[in-house]
């Protein structure tokens, strides 16, 4: 896959291994959740970089203390129309503190990423062509409004203003 970020495409240096796959003691890798679950402490003794990849509908919250070791984590997105992702950036960002590289991994749209930038990710990774031409033809789809405010973004705090627009008057009936 290819891995775009910090606006261009970089070599990724993590492989993503299968939970039965042997690991280097050298290899920058991505394990699954279970993985990670049932091989913690030797996984955590490595001195490569390590990073877990979270699927749609996981808890991941039994290794919240761990995520200051990870370098990265990593949303699978097996499906473009499965937003649960965008739950999980921005749960790992704001409640669990998560510091490191959040990816995003798979099926998304190129219309995507400014959303998905927007609750943290910060680098993405897929191999659908229509979404790398149109990262290296430069196109980035900029969203200039939004229904939900975002404090770090210095945007009005959650709670100050309505998430949906109304009609500023009622319409008058005709007769």
């Amino acid at each position: 896959m290819s891995l775009w970020k910090n606006g261009s495409f970089v070599e990724d240096g993590f492989r993503r291994v299968a939970d039965d796959e042997a690991i280097g003691a050298g290899d920058a890798v991505l394990v699954s959740l279970a993985r990670f679950r049932a091989e913690r402490d030797a996984l955590l003794a490595r001195s490569a970089p390590l990073g877990v990849v979270i699927e749609p509908g996981a808890d991941w919250s039994d290794i919240v203390e761990d995520l200051p070791r990870l370098a990265v984590v990593a949303a699978d997105l097996p499906k473009f129309a499965d937003g649960r992702a965008f739950s999980i950036g921005r749960l790992l960002r704001d409640r669990d503190g998560f510091a490191g590289e959040l990816r995003a991994v798979g099926a998304f749209f190129l219309d995507q990423i400014p959303f998905l930038k927007r609750v943290g990710f910060d680098a993405f990774s897929t191999e659908d062509p229509l979404v790398l031409k149109g990262l290296r033809e430069g196109r980035w789809p900029e969203v200039t409004e939004y229904l939900q405010p975002i404090a770090d973004h210095g945007e009005v705090p959650a709670g100050t203003r309505p998430w949906a627009r109304r009609p500023s008057a009622p319409v008058a009936e005709q007769g």
